[in-house]
């Protein structure tokens, strides 16, 4: 009788070990489908530009553009990137183009660690007629956390502000 309680307990701490084992990979798993999607959702939304004859010397209209953004980061990163101006880089560069600028080709994998991603797409640059002028490969990285307001980029890095300013 003892032998068979004792199976019996081995048998009920494996069982919890096993599925506290695929909850974590679950859990991972979610987490990194999560991290993509907002990602995506980020990318799309700041490269995205339907209206390139929007004032960019308006700096009130530059300054709400940017607050569109601060939803999608940590408050640190956000300051750092707005700072820099770095929200309103597509916005200025369809201005001074006078091209619509869309976002094509999203991919993000992680990388090194629990919370880092790499990411390329490539922006396709369109006249107002709808043709095609130019397109531009984009490479970067960014670090995505879990916060008690949910997920949050940490760290972006696209080169934006170095490739795109010279178009």
């Amino acid at each position: 009788m003892r032998r068979l309680f004792v199976l019996f307990c081995y048998s009920v701490a494996l069982l919890l070990l096993v599925s506290a084992c695929e909850n974590s990979e679950d859990d991972s798993s979610d987490f990194t489908d999560s991290a993509v999607e907002l990602g995506e959702e980020f990318i799309k939304e700041l490269y995205n530009v339907d209206d390139p004859s929007v004032d960019v010397k308006n700096f009130e209209k530059l300054m709400d553009l940017q607050d569109n953004f601060s939803s999608y980061f940590t408050k640190k990163e956000f300051e750092d990137l707005e700072k820099i101006r770095f929200f309103t880089i597509p916005q200025e560069v369809a201005n001074k183009l006078n091209n619509k600028i869309s976002v094509q080709n999203i991919s993000i994998k992680k990388s090194d660690g629990d919370q880092n991603f790499e990411h390329t797409f490539t922006l396709i640059f369109t006249d107002q007629d709808g043709n095609k002028v130019d397109e531009e490969e984009m490479k970067g990285q960014m670090t995505i956390v879990d916060t008690k307001n949910g997920l949050k980029i940490d760290r972006y890095y696209d080169g934006a502000e170095k490739t795109l300013v010279n178009k």
